[in-house]
């Protein structure tokens, strides 16, 4: 129960889609016109997994963003900030493989950098990607305990999915928006590239 006093021993991961042409707002024109549109400059419906985890103090983790590749070509690699972890499926969506190589890996490396005393209670929604036999025994062995949140109720009990995932998408339509607004991004679109460039994130900061 001393887990509880110490707020670097409590965290919380949530993952979640990121649009590469997020929904645009309201449609600037003339009075009178009819027939107005909005121009998608990428496929509206191709999104990218983030994963991220943090502590009830306020430290995070290095995020996990999930590619839709196999084999992910070098340009997506070196888009990356050296902190960040890349992971890829086909989909592009989270898997019980790739979540138990980021718990496994680079999670578990981050407590041990962190001196992070251990047993943790990490809090998850209850997806089956989070649930896999192998994580349960790893978890076991190295005292981390994973706790899944009830079902249907992650928009009242999870804070990644309140008070980090929730602003950080309006946050990052509005961050699109801004960046395809600047003269030498007219004619440009946000890509699995340029996703995680320093540039897109320095205007979501």
């Amino acid at each position: 129960m001393d887990i509880f006093d110490d707020p670097d021993r409590i965290l919380s991961g949530d993952d979640s889609g990121f649009s590469l042409c997020p929904k645009t707002g309201k449609v600037l024109a003339p009075k009178g016109w009819r027939n107005l549109y909005t121009i998608k400059k990428s496929n509206d419906k191709e999104s990218i997994t983030v994963l991220v985890v943090f502590t009830a103090s306020g430290h995070i983790c290095p995020p996990l963003v999930v590619f839709p590749y196999v084999r992910p070509p070098k340009a997506v690699i070196e888009s990356l900030p050296e902190s960040w972890v890349l992971g890829k499926s086909e989909s592009g969506w989270m898997k019980g493989d790739i979540f138990y190589e980021y718990i496994a890996n680079d999670f578990n490396n981050w407590l041990t950098e962190n001196s992070i005393k251990k047993p943790i209670i990490v809090f998850i929604d209850g997806h089956r990607s989070h649930m896999t036999l192998s994580l349960r025994k790893f978890c076991e062995k190295n005292e981390i305990i994973l706790y899944a949140l009830p079902q249907n109720t992650t928009h009242m009990l999870q804070p990644a999915d309140v008070s980090v995932f929730r602003p950080s998408k309006q946050g990052w339509k509005n961050t699109v928006r801004n960046w395809q607004s600047k003269p030498e991004n007219i004619n440009s679109s946000v890509t699995k590239i340029n996703f995680s460039s320093r540039k897109l994130y320095q205007l979501l900061i």
